[in-house]
C-alpha cells in the first residue's frame, strides 16, 4: 500500500512538471515553450492585404521599370529573399521595401521572428508562381531582382509580412513610391502588437537608432 501511494505522488509530481514546464519562458520572452501556435501563421490564417495598384500603374511584361514578370520560386534563402526561373533563367529575387529579421547572415545570431519569417516565405512560395512586380530600380547592388510579390490569389505577400509584424518597411531610393502605404500598415501592427511588436523593446529584432529609424537590433548595438 505505501509504495502504491509513493508512486501515485511521484506521478502526479511528473505530470504537473509536464504541465507547468510548458510555460517556462525563453529569453525573458512571454511565450510559452510548447506553444506552437504563438511561433508560426500560415498564408491562410493572415489578413489579406492587396497591391495596391492605383499608385503603381504597371506596365507590360519584362524586367524593366514598373514592368511585371511570372517566375516560379524555385528555393527560398530567408523571410525577404529568394530564386526564382523566368523563361529559364534563375535570378536572385530580394523583396522590395521591406526587412525581416536574419536568419542566415553571416556573423550574426539567428533574430527573434527569424525562423518564423523564414517557413512562412518558404511555405508560400516555394514551387509556386507569383508575379514579380518592379519599380524604377530592377536591381540592386547585387545583381539581384528587387520586386513586390504578388501571390496567385492576388494577395501583396511584401505588404502582408509587414502587417502581420514578420517585417518592416524599408526605402531606398528612387523605389519609395509604396512608402505611406507601408507606414499605416507598419503603424498598426505596431499598435496592435503583431508578430515581433509583441516582444518587450529590448527583444525586438528592430530597435529606433538615433535618427527614430528602426533598423536590425544588432546594428544599433555595434
Amino acid at each position: 500500500m505505501k509504495k502504491k501511494t509513493i508512486a501515485s505522488v511521484a506521478s502526479i509530481i511528473t505530470a504537473a512538471f509536464v504541465v507547468f514546464g510548458g510555460y517556462l519562458y525563453q529569453d525573458g520572452n512571454k511565450t510559452p515553450v510548447n506553444d506552437k501556435s504563438s511561433t508560426y501563421s500560415s498564408i491562410q490564417t493572415l489578413e489579406k492585404v492587396e497591391f495596391p495598384d492605383s499608385i503603381i500603374d504597371v506596365a507590360g511584361e519584362g524586367i524593366e521599370p514598373f514592368g511585371y514578370i511570372n517566375a516560379t520560386v524555385t528555393k527560398v534563402t530567408d523571410g525577404d529573399t529568394f530564386h526564382a526561373e523566368y523563361k529559364d533563367k534563375e535570378y536572385k529575387v530580394r523583396m522590395l521595401d521591406i526587412d525581416t529579421p536574419e536568419s542566415v547572415k553571416s556573423g550574426v545570431d539567428p533574430q527573434p521572428f527569424s525562423g518564423e519569417a523564414s517557413d512562412l516565405t518558404k511555405d508560400t512560395l516555394t514551387n509556386k508562381t507569383v508575379k514579380l512586380i518592379f519599380e524604377e530600380d530592377t536591381t540592386d547592388q547585387y545583381g539581384r531582382l528587387l520586386a513586390h510579390v504578388v501571390l496567385e490569389d492576388g494577395s501583396f505577400y511584401n505588404a502582408m509580412m509587414v502587417n502581420e509584424g514578420y517585417a518592416i518597411s524599408v526605402f531606398y531610393s528612387p523605389n519609395t513610391h509604396l512608402k505611406s502605404f507601408y507606414d499605416k500598415l507598419q503603424n498598426d501592427a505596431i499598435t496592435e502588437g503583431k508578430g515581433f511588436w509583441e516582444l518587450p523593446e529590448s527583444k525586438r529584432p528592430y530597435t529606433k537608432n538615433q535618427k527614430g529609424k528602426y533598423v536590425a537590433s544588432y546594428k544599433n548595438s555595434k
